[in-house]
């Protein structure tokens, strides 16, 4: 065992049994304060703005997660028989699937037909399972993201796809060809070790068993694709063509406002007042009312050299979770993409959480230079103490592992961030 590989082994042993990656919540981001919501003045400086640059926009979508998750309700059936409100609404609800139609039509029995939809799609990427049903045609949700992209930005925009390795032929085969599209996997060398309910690290067959450190490993394919504003989003998060609009005006909107942010930011590097600074924070709200107190002329040349994004979000009408909050830590309070599972249970941080109105749909614009336009290393911008640590059942027994800090959590920890209030269509 190399020097190096023993040390990760004992740092992420540490982490799994400290178990200290939970965040201190400060408050929760509303409308007004840190959830921007775009006048019409500032939508029509997004436009001009849009039109005005020669951006060419690179959709940036993780995909190698498996519909397993999907279909565990199923799984569940197969192994109870209990009849659920979900279950019976599935059956109720089947014929309308848009992958109803390749089911073997000699199925005798609801058990066999449930059979046959856990074989075909729990193991393969949920961007290849049958999504949307139109009159003449069934497209995943791979062939989706293609087509509205191309509505958004015309013939010339980019896709890349984060997928399995193994799944590569069959995605490709799915989508035919596609100039446009690139594809990268998932690095194991980032793969997490696991270990035992008493930290001790787990083997199988000699070998050290290991998970993948979930999306925040994807850092680094995000830091090596070439190109500077990139439009975030996941899989499964596709409307059907026909309700597909006001994404396209959404995207545009976020790449604007991107854009003028950055472009007023560096005029402020080279004019600056704290009057300005003020001004410039009115406008976008991406520092806390303590940072903005507090601001001095080395914070300038902090800022001017993160990337920065503009995050999307949606008005919360389900149960508060996960989402935009302002956070306490060592660095200060600062706004930050928060996930239900890095919440401590204390009352004052559960109180914090029922106030929260908005949650993040994964719908981000980010740019990975700086304001003078020079590429960045945005692996540099990662807050390693916001990992996770992951609970799971291996063969009947329980094992834990720590995953990086998210890819939109604690990966774009310093960055300059935007909330942008979207409508829920």
């Amino acid at each position: 065992m190399s020097v190096e590989t023993k040390k990760d082994i004992i740092t992420q042993q540490n982490q799994v049994l400290e178990q200290d990656f939970k965040v201190e919540l400060y408050a929760s981001c509303t409308v007004g304060n840190g959830i921007l919501r775009a006048d019409e003045q500032m939508i029509e400086d997004a436009k001009k703005q849009l039109a005005e640059s020669e951006i060419y926009p690179h959709f940036f979508i993780p995909a190698s997660g498996s519909g397993s998750r999907m279909f565990k309700f199923l799984f569940q059936w197969l192994e109870d028989g209990v009849e659920t409100k979900e279950i019976k609404r599935f059956f109720r609800e089947l014929p309308n699937f848009p992958f109803y139609n390749e089911l073997n039509e000699n199925a005798s029995d609801r058990k066999s037909l449930v059979e046959e939809i856990v074989a075909n799609y729990s193991s393969i990427p949920k961007g290849l399972i049958p999504f949307h049903q139109y009159e003449d045609e069934v497209r995943t949700a791979f062939q989706e993201h293609l087509v509205q992209a191309k509505d958004f930005f015309g013939e010339n925009v980019k896709v890349h796809f984060t997928i399995q390795k193994d799944f590569e032929n069959a995605i490709r085969n799915n989508i035919g060809e596609q100039n446009n599209v690139s594809f990268s996997f998932q690095n194991d060398e980032t793969d997490a070790y696991c270990f035992d309910a008493n930290g001790e690290i787990v083997k199988e067959n000699g070998e050290y068993l290991r998970r993948p450190a979930g999306h925040g490993a994807l850092l680094e394919n995000l830091n090596t694709l070439d190109a500077d504003v990139v439009l975030i989003k996941n899989i499964d998060n596709v409307q059907r063509f026909s309700k597909s609009s006001p994404s396209g005006h959404a995207w545009k909107l976020a790449m604007g406002i991107v854009l003028n942010f950055k472009k007023e930011l560096k005029l402020l590097s080279a004019d600056y007042s704290f009057k300005k600074l003020q001004e410039l924070n009115k406008r976008y709200q991406f520092l806390s009312k303590e940072d903005e107190l507090n601001f001095c002329e080395d914070d300038l040349a902090r800022i001017i050299s993160q990337p920065t994004r503009v995050c999307g979000m949606v008005k919360n009408e389900g149960e508060p979770g996960g989402g935009p909050f302002w956070i306490k830590d060592k660095d200060g309070i600062s706004k930050q993409i928060i996930e239900k599972a890095q919440i401590k249970d204390a009352e004052n941080q559960q109180e914090i959480v029922q106030k929260s109105s908005h949650f993040n749909p994964v719908f981000i614009v980010a740019s990975k230079t700086n304001v003078l336009g020079e590429t960045l290393d945005i692996t540099k911008f990662r807050d390693d103490a916001k990992y996770f640590v992951v609970k799971k059942t291996h063969k009947g027994k329980e094992i834990f592992y720590r995953e990086l800090p998210g890819l939109w959590n604690g990966s774009m920890n310093y960055w300059n961030t935007i909330f942008l209030e979207l409508p829920s269509d």
